[in-house]
């Protein structure tokens, strides 16, 4: 009989298993294209960094089925990036053909332009700084292609709303793409909504709580 599927804190332990289940469920990301290391690297980064991280999996017939990221990051890209500065350079410089890639190209401009931007001295603090809002965001969040239907993505997403009410974080906020109607199905169904909303949307979805 096989066993209910149930939700837990992600440990350090769990990482390796992480990273194979986001190269199932994302084939054609940047990330998945540096390889299971670097993923678990990245996850790494985003569990024991000095961000307020909620790291969820969802475990079914003993196996992780899925997990989700959530919580206030500082730097969860450019801290990722800085620390495994040298690892991700050898993996390029190791594996050429992925320069290939338009999608891996722009993602590698992008973080460059990160790097470059935290090696500048930095800019004097305004006279009145305005506080910025304080959101619950989802970093990632990912379910076994192999287990789809089952409501395993539902879950994660309620005990990561559930683990944001206890914090007092007063919304949540996530990027999906604008062209993926399933996923953004998926959060409308669960309450969240476009912001803004309009023409010009570009991918950010808010929930209030």
């Amino acid at each position: 009989m096989k066993d209910d599927p149930d939700i837990r804190p992600l440990a350090a332990r769990d990482l390796r298993e992480a990273a194979a289940l986001h190269l199932r469920a994302f084939p054609d990301s940047a990330l998945t294209a540096l390889g299971p290391e670097s993923v678990r690297r990245y996850y790494e980064w985003q569990l024991t960094g000095p961000h307020e991280t909620t790291a969820l999996g969802v475990w079914h017939d003993g196996a992780l089925a899925g997990f989700c990221f959530g919580g206030h990051f500082r730097g969860a890209m450019s801290g990722f990036l800085r620390r495994n500065r040298l690892h991700l350079a050898v993996r390029v410089a190791t594996h050429p053909w992925l320069l290939a890639n338009p999608l891996f190209r722009e993602r590698l401009t992008s973080g460059l332009r990160i790097l470059r931007r935290f090696a500048r001295p930095p800019a004097p603090p305004a006279a009145n700084p305005q506080p910025k809002p304080r959101r619950f965001g989802i970093l990632s969040i990912a379910v076994d292609p192999r287990l789809h239907g089952l409501g395993l993505g539902k879950r994660l997403m309620q005990e990561a709303e559930a683990c944001a009410r206890r914090q007092a974080f007063p919304e949540m906020q996530l990027t999906v793409h604008p062209d993926n109607a399933q996923a953004i199905r998926f959060y409308e169904g669960l309450g969240w909504q476009k912001h803004p909303a309009g023409a010009a949307w570009t991918g950010e979805m808010r929930k209030s709580l």
